[in-house]
């Protein structure tokens, strides 16, 4: 029966069913065909909602718009301009560490695609440089956002796979500034390699000018971070807290407007709606899995395949990564870590370490087709054909998958921070 169920499932998908239908329906023929009281639905929905970890997503999730809202990105990209602008292929670089700035406010790759791209874009064209290049560099960077604390899909995981918010936080510090690295390694050989041009000295006037108008800013993740490090609030109060600050910041700033918040007030809570309804559903699903055995099943095939730690996480990740190029990374990680988790408890591995690496995996989908939201947010600002967009980033996926086969084989690049600061 667990086959039907999938079958289904896996034919909604492709037909490009609203993903909540496509969790839904196979899950309500399964209880009509074994003869099971569809009351059960809204236990399971409630049940799942029914948990206080789901009420940062909105929070971040609203940080995210208002941060593009109020305009801050320009402060951030000037700021990153005048420490690493000098460098050939400077834009490169600059909208990296943007982007690293940006993520650990959002919380969100398509905020950061959307809120960094249309900056850089436009900066791209003006100095020289090839548009696809600066659309395919702020595409792989807005991979930072869900790695880089806060991180809305870090939330999810944990409240799924019963894994603690903060260590995941914590453990995804050393990881982006590796992959973060990488891309920065990336931009400079296609810098070389291209001839881009050198954009001016670097000048310690321009850095405390930038610095001093980015400043107020770029407090958003020091008391994100900050705040959860110290044990001053949890994950959910820093969600909150950090939505409480950038409207102060826009009163000090003088960019947040009455018709603006109410605006994006509405449009995230009609995203938070669709998320929870997608969250509520993968509930019953999960019962469902459970019921059938499927992580049993799953399990019993991937210790058939491999053995070893290390092989059984590239089996998962890989499965991880081929369905993050057809849905996305919420509805991956509700459907796919119950059945996943068993088998990372008996291979003996970390679930921070999985976790990270499992959000990881599934970004990296955002920037693939045929469905990649960040690739489509990038393709809208910038103008560009995706199919342009996706070939010239093919050198930082590249990257991207090398720094999470190094992570795979060091887990303590993950592990390390949180086990040394919260234990």
């Amino acid at each position: 029966m667990i086959w039907l169920f999938l079958a289904l499932l896996i034919l909604l998908i492709l037909l490009r069913s609203p993903i909540a239908v496509a969790l839904g329906l196979p899950a309500l023929v399964w209880l009509f065909l074994n003869d099971i009281s569809l009351g059960i639905t809204t236990q399971r929905i409630y049940g799942t909602l029914n948990n206080s970890v789901l009420l940062a997503v909105p929070m971040f999730l609203l940080a995210g718009r208002l941060m593009n809202l109020l305009q801050v990105t320009d402060k951030i990209f000037d700021f990153a301009m005048a420490i690493v602008g000098h460098i050939r292929g400077g834009l490169g670089h600059v909208v990296v560490v943007t982007s690293m700035i940006f993520s650990a406010m959002s919380g969100s790759a398509a905020a950061d695609a959307v809120g960094v791209g249309t900056i850089t874009v436009k900066a791209a064209r003006e100095r020289g440089y090839d548009p696809e290049f600066a659309a395919a560099i702020t595409l792989s960077a807005s991979t930072l956002a869900p790695i880089i604390p806060p991180s809305i899909i870090m939330i999810i995981y944990g409240a799924t796979a019963n894994v603690s918010i903060g260590r995941l936080f914590i453990g995804g510090i050393v990881p982006g500034i590796i992959f973060a690295s990488l891309l920065l390694i990336a931009v400079s050989i296609i810098a070389r390699r291209r001839q881009y041009p050198l954009m001016g000295q670097f000048s310690f006037r321009r850095l405390f000018t930038t610095l001093r108008k980015a400043f107020l800013v770029l407090l958003t993740p020091v008391i994100i971070i900050g705040g959860i490090f110290f044990g001053f609030f949890t994950p959910t109060e820093a969600a909150t807290i950090a939505v409480l600050y950038i409207l102060l910041l826009g009163m000090w700033y003088r960019t947040l407007t009455w018709r603006g918040m109410y605006r994006e007030f509405v449009n995230a809570g009609s995203t938070v709606g669709v998320l929870m309804l997608v969250v509520g559903i993968s509930g019953l699903d999960g019962w469902v899995f459970t019921r059938e055995q499927l992580p049993v099943l799953f399990m019993n095939g991937v210790s058939g395949m491999v053995s070893e730690p290390w092989a059984i996480l590239l089996v998962l990740l890989a499965v991880i990564l081929v369905l993050g190029m057809f849905m996305d990374a919420t509805p991956i990680i509700l459907m796919v870590a119950p059945v996943m988790m068993p088998i990372v408890a008996s291979a003996g591995i970390d679930p921070v370490h999985f976790g990270v690496l499992f959000c990881m995996t599934c970004v990296v989908g955002l920037i693939t087709p045929p469905v990649g939201v960040a690739l489509y947010g990038v393709a809208s600002v910038s103008k560009l054909p995706m199919e342009r967009i996706f070939w010239a980033t093919i050198p930082f996926f590249l990257s991207l998958i090398g720094g999470m086969i190094f992570l795979v084989f060091v887990p303590s690049a993950v592990t390390f921070a949180p086990n040394l600061f919260l234990n």
